[in-house]
């Protein structure tokens, strides 16, 4: 990625939701297509950056790593809110959802959730928020997805859960231009990651009851996700506890670090490589 590239990924946040309306039916205009409706809901909608919409709790933030705690309860819509960087998701709470691009139709079709509906309709992969759609189990752990395509192409879009459930997740946003000139081995890490892309890799980590992993270092950033449920704790110059899925730690590139089981099962959490030059 060039330089110029890189510096123009820093673009100005619109917080004004008939800006973005009346720019969107400008270029239907121009293309031939009819714009689609807009409710004086959408109209009143604010439009934000993704960490400040309020189902996207931000519970962390170190330089250009912010750690975002996704629920949007059954029936629940999230406020517009635009991804203009890559993310990592770790899925929890499936539940059937469906996505509205500004100035476009929900995907999956319909209006207002339906007192009995159980789903919407698959949301198109384009426009769809953390792509798990299928319930955890012990033989299919929660995995890291990502998507990156917002760097090149920024989506302003809400969320609504169709379900009967809460649809929730743990997010990881990476502000750079990503780096990958690193290997495994050169970032510290001594295992094959379940994922990679430019922004991040991930890596999990299975743990006996009592187990502790040796005492090591990353070059990298590193965010570690609890994936099922167990008690840990991760070590080093700040401990954090882990009692549940869903919890977390940071340790910034170069913060030496160990990671114990202090259940009496096994516990599986993933390490995120969180990658910047």
């Amino acid at each position: 990625m060039s330089a110029s590239r890189a510096a123009a990924l820093v673009r100005p946040r619109v917080a004004v939701a008939s800006v973005l309306l009346a720019a969107s039916a400008a270029v239907q205009a121009q293309s031939g297509e009819a714009p689609a409706p807009v409710s004086r809901a959408d109209m009143q909608s604010p439009v934000v950056p993704v960490h400040e919409e309020p189902h996207h709790r931000q519970v962390f933030q170190y330089g250009t790593t912010r750690i975002l705690d996704l629920q949007v309860p059954p029936g629940d819509i999230s406020w517009f809110h635009t991804h203009e960087w890559p993310v990592l998701y770790m899925t929890l709470g499936t539940s059937a959802v469906r996505t509205q691009n500004l100035g476009s139709d929900w995907s999956g079709g319909g209006g207002a959730r339906p007192a009995t509906a159980q789903a919407g309709g698959a949301p198109a992969a384009a426009t769809q928020p953390p792509p798990s759609a299928q319930p955890a189990s012990p033989r299919r752990m929660p995995r890291a997805t990502s998507t990156t395509s917002y760097v090149d192409k920024p989506v302003t879009h809400r969320i609504e859960n169709r379900g009967e459930g809460l649809f929730s997740a743990m997010v990881v946003v990476n502000e750079t231009a990503g780096d990958d000139s690193k290997s495994v081995a050169d970032a510290g890490f001594d295992s094959e990651p379940e994922l990679t892309n430019a922004w991040f890799r991930s890596y999990r980590v299975t743990l006996g009851a009592g187990e502790k992993t040796a005492p090591h270092t990353h070059t990298t950033p590193v965010v570690i996700f609890q994936a099922i449920a167990g008690k840990a704790k991760a070590d080093g110059p700040m401990d954090f506890e882990f009692n549940r899925p869903g919890q977390w730690a940071f340790y910034d590139a170069g913060v030496g670090h160990t990671v114990e089981n202090l259940g009496g099962a096994p516990i599986e959490l993933l390490e995120i490589e969180v990658r910047a030059k």
